[in-house]
């Protein structure tokens, strides 16, 4: 009787959850034709650090070289940081075929920067644009990506657009574990205070594609003020909010798609790496959110099985809605993001997986072995 009235507890805070996730995911805006369009062709820099993209560059500035720059002007440099692949290869040939690419060799990193951070930094040295364009390597660009999202900032008047592009999954740990990164955002954060408030509480951004006013990143420090973040879209974020500038959270699934992991080793390295430093390594947020999680995604199902095992069919009705209410929400952010509404099912896998990654976060920095990604260790 008791765990049936814990599960009818679960059962409204899901329901409360759904609610709150249909009404949030209606109030991100998409970046879209109707703004007026762009007066006197500003310059947009397209900046992509890439270590070891081989696979990824060329698609990636292939479809930023087609894009409709009709009403802004347009530089793209590429920031090969010390690849062991043909990356820098790849960009001197495209380099050599249309002037407007460009390629910076990296070397050895400093102490005190992440990796990503000082690409970023270098580039943006190198930038003549009024705007920077921060795209990471595995993202494809629709043709009016650049020119909406940049009529939708001077339109706003925001010194900041970043969003989520379309993630490509495939194999099964993909599917299960990438979605949760709009899924957390979608349940936790409420998007219209993301624009309207100036508090860094309400900030969230996606690296892999910022659009940056160059005098809100001047002004916020440049990635020089968050040089040692592992989660730097985060941190610039918060930077841009802290230097006076509005920022906007748009839903990109409709202008880029991206592949951010092709195995379920990238996907447990890349996510371990950043899933605790995201959580400002508090360790009293990480046990709530993991209490909180596993008590609405993983309680249900084991209490289906043990209402199943004992006869229960009260305990069988209450786990089953909770288990329900739980995909609703999952077919719900996945939709938005462009995802396939059957992902929702496997809503408890993907709170499982999730749990076990942010577990081993925690380890790796307990332990003092880091995480490794792309041949560099970090803390």
């Amino acid at each position: 009787m008791t765990l049936t009235l814990i599960l009818t507890a679960v059962c409204v805070l899901l329901a409360a959850q759904l609610i709150f996730v249909v009404l949030n995911a209606r109030t991100l805006p998409v970046p879209g034709s109707r703004a007026k369009s762009i007066e006197g062709r500003p310059l947009v820099s397209v900046l992509i650090p890439a270590r070891d993209e081989e696979r990824n560059i060329e698609d990636c500035l292939r479809h930023v070289l087609a894009s409709d720059d009709s009403e802004f002007r347009l530089e793209v440099i590429v920031y090969d940081d010390d690849s062991s692949d043909d990356t820098g290869g790849i960009v001197r040939r495209i380099a050599m075929e249309d002037s407007r690419v460009g390629l910076m060799q990296g070397g050895e990193l400093p102490e005190g920067w992440k990796g990503k951070c000082y690409a970023c930094h270098r580039l943006a040295e190198r930038a003549s644009g009024g705007w920077y364009l921060m795209l990471d390597a595995d993202v494809k660009l629709g043709p009016l990506a650049i020119r909406d999202t940049l009529r939708s900032a001077l339109r706003k008047k925001v010194g900041l657009v970043t969003g989520f592009p379309k993630q490509v999954t495939v194999t099964w740990m993909e599917k299960l574990v990438v979605p949760m990164m709009e899924f957390a955002i979608l349940c936790h954060l409420p998007i219209p205070m993301v624009s309207r408030s100036s508090s860094g509480l309400f900030a969230a951004a996606h690296g892999a594609y910022m659009l940056i006013k160059k005098s809100a990143y001047e002004s916020a420090g440049g990635y020089e003020a968050v040089k040692n973040e592992m989660v730097d879209d985060m941190a610039m974020a918060r930077a841009v909010k802290k230097a006076g500038y509005k920022m906007m959270l748009a839903d990109m699934s409709r202008h880029a798609r991206m592949r951010m992991y092709h195995s379920t080793r990238e996907v447990w390295e890349g996510f371990s790496k950043n899933m605790f430093s995201g959580l400002g390594r508090n360790y009293l947020l990480l046990v709530a959110l993991l209490v909180w999680y596993g008590a609405l995604y993983i309680l249900p199902p084991i209490a289906l099985l043990a209402g199943l095992f004992s006869g229960s069919v009260h305990l069988m009705l209450a786990s089953g809605a909770a288990m329900l209410l739980g995909m609703a929400v999952k077919a719900v952010c996945d939709v938005r993001g462009g995802l396939p509404l059957w992902h929702g099912v496997f809503v408890s896998a993907t709170i499982g997986c999730t749990i076990a990654i942010a577990l081993a976060s925690v380890f790796g920095g307990l332990s003092g072995q880091g995480h490794e990604w792309k041949g560099r260790r970090y803390g």
